[in-house]
């Protein structure tokens, strides 16, 4: 598999990356990073939440002399909340690097933005209007940017944005390198595309699928002030290994972190008004294994990619539906179920059904694990299982764990053989579901198993080994 280490990246960038968790390139930025830090044009279709930003803005940032205050690179975005997360995006790759990137967007004064254009960027990111408006000032000259990217260029089109990006792209140099990021790329994008790109790479990766038999979803419906109780109910329920809470904002972060510690969990926060020293903190804890439970918003979150993250959990209703596929991705890694639970009030009830209708998935009211095992068979005592002979020699054992705890068919084996020293010729079968396991042996091996491993722990976790009935 391939690291960021190989795409041949600077040391300042990589460092960068190495804080914010990055380990292995999505398959957008593998593809895309070494065509553009080759000096390719590129038009990558993929998907939102596939990492375009990074895709780009790496290879963008490499680009930059630091020792020019012009203007060197632009990323076109076509709404003011995109311009602000690529910005900040940008700005924590760039931690290590001397250069100024600056965000300039409409419904904001003009005024400070063409001051801190006044005092030098290498790196504007712009919405397109404002864009043009600051042109149209002499604020914002383009004879230096060399490096352009348009992101979510079909987005811009829908805005009805396409004929003032070509007059934007028409001030920049002919010698530009332009990378078009886009989820399609309908006619007039690929005609814009032919007009003003040169020999550009296609790239084009499948959208992520997300389904259900990787991440059970549910809702809980609660009013609003009643959530952060309902929640540290869902919390003691579920018990996860390891949780991601997400909030909307850095100030509703700081306070559900708090009313969170206040009740006794061990939660930490991750927000953009924290130093970086305090949340590169809480990022190697939470990788370590050290922390169970993060309060984070979407941008803080962002390069958090642990494997072993059992739940996402929505305290706020994710904006779009883009955003709850992202961020319930962040579950179900490598092979495991993985469980993602949103909190909605009445009023947003129609968001569930939004979710559902666009992202093509199932959700239901949450239940708490006792009534979703009630299907489960019950351990029978060991003097019923006595009463009953053996089915083809095998008998049938009952573990109390399943994927839900981390714990795969090589543990359970592993716990076999060194646990209760069982030969792997003994185990006729092992299934693992989601919160328990069924392991069959022959007669001869089970009442060994059962009195070595009951009652032990596996992965952190106490097993329960009793005969299953029938």
């Amino acid at each position: 598999m391939t690291a960021f280490r190989d795409l041949g990246l600077s040391p300042e960038i990589q460092l960068a990356l190495d804080e914010l968790g990055y380990e292995q390139p999505t398959a957008i930025q593998e593809q895309a990073i070494p065509e553009l830090l080759a000096g390719h044009d590129v038009i990558g279709q993929a998907q939102t939440g596939t990492g375009k930003t990074a895709a780009f803005g790496l290879p963008l940032l490499q680009y930059l002399d630091p020792g020019s205050d012009e203007v060197q690179a632009i990323v076109l975005t076509p709404t003011r909340e995109l311009c602000i997360q690529v910005t900040q995006a940008l700005r924590a790759y760039a931690e290590h690097l001397d250069v100024e990137i600056v965000a300039v967007f409409g419904g904001a004064p003009i005024r400070s933005q063409q001051a801190q254009l006044r005092q030098g960027a290498q790196v504007v990111v712009a919405t397109v209007g404002r864009m043009k408006d600051l042109m149209s000032r002499q604020s914002l000259v383009l004879t230096s940017a060399r490096y352009v990217v348009l992101d979510e260029a079909d987005e811009m089109l829908d805005l009805g944005f396409i004929e003032d990006v070509e007059r934007i792209l028409r001030m920049c140099p002919s010698g530009r390198q332009t990378g078009l990021f886009s989820a399609t790329i309908p006619p007039p994008v690929a005609r814009l595309a032919e007009q003003y790109m040169y020999d550009p790479v296609t790239i084009r990766v499948t959208p992520k699928q997300l389904t259900v038999d990787a991440i059970e979803q549910a809702y809980v419906e609660v009013p609003g002030k009643q959530k952060t109780d309902r929640l540290v109910d869902v919390l003691r329920a579920e018990e996860p290994e390891q949780a991601i809470i997400f909030c909307r904002t850095k100030i509703g972060t700081a306070r559900l972190d708090r009313t969170l510690r206040d009740r006794g969990l061990n939660v930490k926060a991750l927000h953009g008004d924290m130093t970086q020293g305090a949340r590169d903190g809480v990022m190697i804890s939470f990788k370590e294994h050290r922390l169970p439970l993060l309060v984070a918003t979407d941008v803080a979150a962002r390069g958090l990619d642990i494997e072993h993250v059992t739940h996402v959990i929505n305290y706020d209703v994710p904006d779009t539906t883009d955003g709850y596929v992202h961020r319930i991705g962040r579950t179900g890694r490598v092979g495991r179920t993985g469980r993602a639970i949103t909190f909605v009030t009445p009023s947003q009830r129609r968001e569930v059904s939004r979710i559902e209708r666009e992202a093509k998935v199932s959700i239901g009211a949450w239940e708490p694990p006792e009534e979703r095992l009630e299907h489960a068979p019950r351990p029978r005592r060991r003097a019923e299982a006595e009463r009953e002979a053996p089915v083809n020699g095998a008998v049938k054992l009952f573990v109390n764990r399943g994927r839900r705890s981390g714990i795969a068919e090589q543990d359970l084996r592993w716990a076999l053989n060194e646990g209760a020293v069982i030969p792997d010729e003994a185990i006729e079968a092992i299934r693992v579901l989601e919160r328990f396991s069924f392991v069959e042996l022959d007669a001869e091996h089970a009442e060994r198993a059962v009195e070595r491993l009951d009652g032990t722990k596996l992965k952190g976790r106490q097993l329960r080994v009793e005969l299953a009935r029938g």
